[in-house]
């Protein structure tokens, strides 16, 4: 039975290319992996999926046919695509023991808060899932956007209830200076205490401390690493990262 990394984050965090270039790691290095598209609404993909969910269900064409604008046919097309898990799963079946990398809908939101989405993740046929989260670096340079960005991805973890990986993506546009201060704020709660309370009042950067303790405490997060989806910048470290929650570090490659 195969494995599965799905790949979330909001519009604009570099997602797909994400699952893109994950795919091609796995592939160049001779691994068993395949790609699937669950994005009804993707105009262009940057790579040909083992399934598209277009094949199905369009977003264009149910806009037409329901009249609806883009939300609305976001919404629709969620739903009309648990008629379709059985189409989904046989294609994971096929897999054997290879390991799905499964892109979402651009708009996290419906993804996350309609009961399709949940339903369409419960009912996947594979062994293990990991929830890879992608987040734009740049956005989360503010102290309040990253806390934001933090709660996000703990809704994602209380929604799904599976282990969940972040990957603060487009670290080519960030210094090195920057990335190590993200990555200070992501791993050591204090710290980030100590920078919410220069630009938020002392009752915010208390309430941020609290709840990053906590999200700790539970092991919200498996992981956060710095990535460059377009470079494929500490590739290293997301593989090792997702091979060690999915397969113990042992079957797939190794760093």
């Amino acid at each position: 039975m195969s494995k599965a990394v799905v790949i979330v984050g909001v519009a604009g965090s570099g997602k797909t290319w994400t699952a893109y270039t994950l795919y091609e790691w796995f592939r160049n290095e001779d691994q068993d992996a395949y790609i699937l598209n669950l994005d009804p609404g993707v105009d262009k993909l940057p790579y040909q999926p083992t399934f598209d969910i277009r094949e199905y269900v369009d977003l264009w064409r149910v806009m037409d046919e329901y009249g609806l604008g883009p939300n609305g046919g976001l919404i629709v097309s969620m739903d009309l695509m648990v008629n379709y898990i059985e189409k989904i799963n046989s294609v994971l079946r096929s897999l054997g023991t290879g390991l799905a990398i499964i892109d979402t809908p651009g708009q996290l939101e419906i993804f996350l808060y309609r009961p399709s989405g949940k339903v369409l993740l419960d009912s996947l046929d594979v062994e293990d899932i990991l929830l890879l989260y992608v987040v734009d670096g740049v956005f989360v340079r503010e102290t309040r956007n990253l806390v934001a960005s933090m709660l996000l991805g703990g809704t994602l973890r209380l929604r799904f209830d599976k282990p969940l990986l972040a990957a603060i993506n487009k670290i080519d546009l960030l210094s090195d200076d920057e990335v190590e201060r993200l990555m200070k704020l992501v791993t050591k709660p204090q710290y980030l205490k100590e920078e919410a309370d220069k630009s938020l009042g002392s009752f915010e950067a208390d309430f941020i401390y609290r709840l990053t303790v906590l999200m700790r405490r539970y092991g919200v997060y498996t992981d956060f690493i710095p990535i460059s989806s377009l470079y494929m910048t500490n590739y290293d470290k997301l593989i090792a990262s997702i091979t060690r929650v999915l397969y113990g570090g042992e079957e797939y490659y190794t760093v």
